[in-house]
């Protein structure tokens, strides 16, 4: 499956169908998303050159416009640590964030001065809108958007 194709169907489908009843676990999945966008961004012709997932997500915030809400946030709430990392490592999101779906709280509601609410579907809705433009990009600094990301086997009849 080449990367283009990983993003339509896992990142932008796949997501979208888990958001509406998991939430939470979609929430897992977009901040490890965003590195995955990040990549699809950089100069390293090697998916997983080790020690980039900091600037990987943060060139993706720093890039992409549907990303732009959330770029003061990675300063002011540490948006790297407090979601990919929280999620990554311990499947919660650190103290500068809470997270809401539904008729919960609404988006970007400041909580106090270092606590932000996220909420899924409005979340879903810019991340998903970065996923469209780096679907909608003719040229990449790297080669690795041009070859295969997943081989797919064959489905094995019983």
């Amino acid at each position: 499956m080449m990367p283009k194709k990983f993003i339509q169907q896992v990142l932008i489908k796949e997501i979208d169908e888990i958001h509406k009843d998991h939430p939470y676990i979609a929430f897992c999945i977009m901040a490890i998303g965003i590195e995955f966008l990040g990549k699809c961004l950089n100069k390293y012709d090697d998916w997983n050159k080790s020690g980039r997932s900091k600037n990987d997500f943060e060139l993706a915030v720093n890039n992409l416009d549907s990303l732009e809400p959330y770029r003061n946030l990675l300063v002011t709430h540490k948006l790297w640590d407090s979601l990919r990392n929280g999620f990554a490592h311990s499947f919660v999101p650190k103290g500068t964030l809470t997270l809401s779906s539904d008729k919960e709280d609404p988006h970007l509601t400041k909580r106090s001065e270092t606590i932000i609410n996220l909420k899924c579907e409005d979340f879903y809705n810019d991340f998903k809108n970065a996923c469209e433009e780096v679907v909608k990009m003719d040229t990449f600094i790297s080669k690795k958007m041009n070859y295969p990301l997943l081989f797919m086997l064959p489905a094995v009849e019983n």
